[in-house]
């Protein structure tokens, strides 16, 4: 797929914005907080329905606006897409060719992306909830199940949440929770388990051709147990669950399940979080972006939009061309710079150029 034309209205330090987009290769150039990761931002939001850095929906509007509307022209196969994203304060519609979808599975998986910005590090540094997030975030775009997977166990695990508050508690039907719940949770596990094998299966050998060393992997660290048999699985999870009944009425909340759920990066057997230099973490993250473009590429025979949110000036130039290897012409890129001397002279002359200053769009010289 890819993205013909992006329009804004009221979002970020936008009033109104259009821009064209290059099939191949685009390069928004600009001096910090113009709004370039604003557009990169925006794409992300239209493909999965929110920002991927850790913000509300409403901070997307524009001050002294209540609404904001995101829209993108795509095209895949020669069959041309609209999306449409409204906000606003009574919540979020999404919108495609002209028809509100109701259900967010619905609409998720239709625009594919992969971020890579310098935000991405913190998936190592921080604690589990954003390697979660990077979890949910990928399968989503990956299956539409998993999307109805998640929010049935959110909305579950919510409901057994509220009931542990009460003052008088029904063992009985905590435990006809914990059999939905078990469900639920070997479902989302084994969905999890699968990609980060996945991953797996591309990381070591891209992490080599970085850093020309091998045993790079991904593991995933749950309270539940594999076993081949799925309904193994869940019935050995259900008496585990039922074994941290009392604890859970005693502090009120779901103490397991696959909201604790977390995976590290391992290198040789020593997880690289806590020895890791810097350079070593990016070389890392570029190791998984690059394993995810793989990863859509063969689970949903397309390929998925770059975006690359201002990472030249991170990387040196042996990671620069390795990453300037997987930029294809089958896969739309869109860089954004604040010196476009950092890119790549031959990048350069095959791209659509834009400028961005203070919230507006000039083409680029």
């Amino acid at each position: 797929m890819v993205i013909k034309k992006i329009k804004l209205k009221n979002y970020r330090n936008y009033d109104d914005l259009e821009i064209a987009l290059n099939e191949k290769l685009n390069i928004i150039i600009g001096k910090n907080a113009q709004g370039k990761t604003n557009i990169l931002e925006s794409i992300y939001v239209l493909s999965l329905t929110k920002s991927y850095l850790n913000i509300n929906d409403k901070n997307l509007i524009k001050l002294g606006n209540n609404y904001s509307i995101l829209e993108a022209e795509t095209i895949l196969n020669n069959i041309p897409k609209k999306f449409k994203i409204l906000i606003n304060d009574n919540g979020k519609k999404v919108i495609i060719n002209g028809r509100e979808i109701k259900k967010l599975s619905e609409y998720i998986s239709n625009l594919k992306v992969v971020i890579f910005s310098p935000e991405n590090i913190r998936m190592i540094r921080d604690g589990p909830s954003v390697r979660r997030k990077f979890l949910n975030m990928e399968l989503s775009q990956i299956s539409p199940l998993y999307v109805r997977l998640l929010m049935d166990y959110n909305n579950i695990i919510r409901q057994k949440n509220e009931y542990l508050k009460l003052d008088k508690i029904n063992i009985e039907y905590l435990k006809i929770l914990n059999k939905k719940i078990a469900e639920l949770s070997v479902n989302i596990y084994i969905y999890r388990k699968e990609f980060i094998d996945k991953l797996c299966n591309f990381i070591d050998n891209i992490y080599y051709k970085i850093m020309g060393i091998q045993g790079l992997r991904i593991k995933y660290i749950s309270n539940i147990d594999y076993f081949e048999d799925k309904s193994m699985m869940i019935a050995k999870y259900t008496e585990k669950l039922e074994k941290y009944l009392e604890k859970e009425i005693l502090y009120k909340v779901s103490l397991i399940g696959p909201q604790r759920d977390d995976f590290i990066f391992v290198l040789n057997d020593k997880n690289i979080s806590l020895y890791g230099s810097q350079g070593q973490l990016r070389s890392v993250i570029l190791s998984l972006k690059l394993s995810e473009i793989e990863l859509i590429k063969n689970e949903c025979n397309e390929d998925p939009i770059l975006l690359l949110d201002d990472i030249f000036s991170e990387l040196d130039i042996e990671k620069k061309n390795n990453l300037i290897n997987y930029i294809n012409d089958n896969t739309q890129t869109i860089i954004t710079t604040t010196d476009i001397n950092m890119i790549d002279e031959k990048l350069v002359k095959k791209a659509s150029i834009f400028e961005i200053n203070d919230g507006k769009l000039f083409p680029g010289k």
